[in-house]
């Protein structure tokens, strides 16, 4: 079994909390800022109003980057249970690959947020998840679930991958580009195969595609040492 790291993250208790704790400081500080003020406060209360709908916004935009499922914890509860079906679904998965690989889940790398990201022999793979039923088919070049768009977390994928190379041409000074792979996590066989180079695959369908061998040689040591760099760093 490969080493696993952060499957814990997908219960999601410690997120929802911290959400309600800034939201409890912004409302603190709001009137406390009305105790204290000088004079009569209610005539600046529009512009007061104005600041705080700004900062919770800004707060909420971040809060999302970080960790998408935790307002669907509270507020779309059917959909954030799919998705945590659907994730366990690809860990299980995941477990059949053996001790060379590594496993990061549910993180965040610089405000992208990584649902599993795989180090081993055969490379460096980003792997998404989406839950819809729907068949996948492409439409105006744009991969689409039935009448729910995919191009998200397309884009997420591929600027994940990205951003990792850039890790790592700084670091190593070489390219290495990881590979992106969508898991249809309700579905036993993709409609797709393969969109804009992203490879699609059902959970029974992930190990085979990462213990696949590559056209291209793979720095053994540059891949450990990033795996080694990204749980250190992001998963501590």
């Amino acid at each position: 079994m490969p080493r696993i790291v952060g499957s814990e993250r997908f219960i999601g208790r410690e997120i929802p909390a911290t959400h309600l704790f800034l939201l409890v400081v912004v409302a603190v500080s709001l009137v406390g800022f009305m105790l204290v003020a000088p004079g009569n406060w209610t005539s600046d209360l529009p512009a007061l109003m104005g600041t705080v709908v700004i900062i919770l916004v800004l707060l909420g935009f971040a809060l999302n980057r970080v960790n998408p499922m935790g307002w669907k914890r509270i507020f779309k509860k059917n959909e954030y249970r799919q998705q945590l079906e659907g994730k366990h679904r690809v860990l299980e998965a995941l477990k059949e690959l053996d001790a060379s690989y590594l496993v990061l889940c549910c993180f965040t790398f610089e405000l992208l947020h990584i649902e599993f990201l795989i180090f081993g022999p055969t490379g460096i793979f980003v792997v998404g998840t989406t839950h819809a039923r729907d068949p996948l088919e492409v439409e105006n070049g744009i991969l689409m679930a039935g009448s729910h768009s995919l191009h998200r977390k397309t884009g997420s994928l591929w600027r994940i991958c990205h951003l990792l190379n850039l890790v790592i041409q700084k670091g190593y000074k070489e390219e290495f580009m990881p590979k992106p792979i969508l898991i249809t996590t309700h579905s036993e066989a993709a409609s797709l195969e393969e969109f804009d180079s992203i490879a699609i695959r059902s959970p029974g369908e992930l190990v085979q595609v990462i213990q696949a061998a590559t056209d291209e040689p793979v720095p053994q040591e540059l891949v450990r040492g990033m795996g080694n760099y990204v749980r250190e760093r992001y998963l501590r």
